[in-house]
């Protein structure tokens, strides 16, 4: 699986908008856990770093930036479900 660098973390971080607080919230780890992951101290693992790349990619996504300006992208359970909707396709049909 691809290495989430500490550059390419606080890239993704300042790109969204967010504080080191606000992607720990998104994230369900604590600020100090972002903040060793910006000082290459530690790095993302697992669900994090999915999520990481996720939020990477959606970036590039005109849909995805839209989100981002919803009120509802504080709460990550929707921001969650914004960027895990593309994988489960188009259900009311």
């Amino acid at each position: 699986m691809t290495r989430m660098t500490p550059k390419r973390i606080q890239k993704i971080r300042k790109a969204l908008g967010f504080s080191q607080e606000d992607l720990a919230h998104i994230l369900w780890v604590t600020w100090s856990t972002v903040n060793r992951w910006e000082l290459g101290t530690a790095a993302p693992t697992g669900m994090n770093l999915r999520i990481m790349m996720l939020l990477e990619h959606g970036l590039a996504t005109r849909s995805f930036r839209k989100t981002l300006r919803d009120p509802r992208a504080a709460d990550p359970m929707f921001l969650l479900y914004r960027l895990l909707e593309p994988f489960y396709g188009d259900r009311s049909a």
